[in-house]
């Protein structure tokens, strides 16, 4: 079982800006919050920058 590199937090808006950012499509539409695909992050950090409500958290 591979452990999420990201964390969404209660303050994401599903705005939509990491989906549209993510370069390997690794966050995935869901009810409330993306989804992060855990196999498909590179832990770029893009979305991490993008994110207008400081909402994901990188763990490195």
């Amino acid at each position: 079982m591979s452990v999420d590199p990201l964390t969404i937090t209660d303050a994401c808006t599903a705005c939509g800006a990491c989906l549209l950012t993510c370069p390997e499509h690794a966050l995935r539409p869901a009810p409330g919050r993306p989804r992060v695909v855990a196999e498909a992050c590179t832990s770029c950090g893009e979305c991490v920058e993008i994110c207008p409500r400081d909402a994901i958290d990188l763990l490195r």
